[in-house]
């Protein structure tokens, strides 16, 4: 079973509540850390004195007070923790519920367990480490659900550009633009038309407005 484990988790009632059903069955260590970038220091400083940590379980949403922070969420925070620390793993423990948000996580983050809180987010959790232990990856039913779905559009590198853009309020011409000075093809204003096009067909959107809050009510764009 794990030895050392840290959970980052902005609220304090629920930040005991994970270390309470930790502890219940697991004699890990438990630290907690309320800012991803204390937590991405207590992962530094661990390594330093070669007493790493196991196990990160992170929320995917924190509330930031007046500090100035580098890093404000916890898709940011995983990324910046396999920077330093590949092998270490991970679960996501959030309310966070999105389709296209629980596949990336697994695909592109290389997660090992996804629980929603919920009434039984807690017994979930405590799943999910005994799944990850062992060297599984470990899906609640909710997240479960959602992996199972075969109509969730996935979006590449090239849409999500174009579609921050999109929804910053800049037209086409402007895009088009954009992505010369950034070397970004294709890039004439028919092709991003084009594109845009055929996002609203793949969507079932009628403007670009309702794209936009389509893909970002899915959790596509950030």
């Amino acid at each position: 079973m794990f030895k050392k484990i840290l959970i980052a988790e902005d609220v304090d009632n629920e930040n005991l509540g994970i270390v309470s059903a930790v502890k219940e069955f697991t004699d890990a260590t438990v630290d907690t850390a309320q800012f991803c970038d204390k937590t991405l220091l207590k992962i530094k400083e661990a390594l330093r004195k070669n007493i790493p940590y196991d196990l990160l379980i992170s929320d995917l949403s924190f509330a930031l007070d007046y500090k100035k922070h580098n890093i404000t969420s916890g898709k940011q925070l995983i990324e910046e923790v396999k920077k330093v620390q590949p092998d270490i793993r991970i679960i996501v423990f959030t309310g966070e519920k999105k389709p296209a948000i629980i596949k990336s996580f697994f695909a592109n983050q290389k997660i090992n367990g996804y629980v929603c809180k919920g009434l039984y987010g807690l017994s979930e959790l405590t799943k999910a480490i005994t799944a990850v232990d062992r060297g599984n990856t470990y899906t609640c039913p909710v997240s479960k659900d959602a992996l199972h779905q075969k109509n969730v559009l996935q979006l590449n590198k090239y849409e999500v550009q174009l579609l921050k853009l999109l929804a910053k309020g800049y037209k086409q011409d402007e895009i088009s633009q954009r992505f010369i000075e950034n070397n970004i093809t294709p890039n004439s204003r028919r092709s991003i038309e084009d594109k845009i096009r055929k996002l609203r067909d793949d969507f079932s959107a009628k403007t670009n407005i309702q794209l936009v809050y389509i893909v970002n009510q899915l959790g596509l764009i950030e």
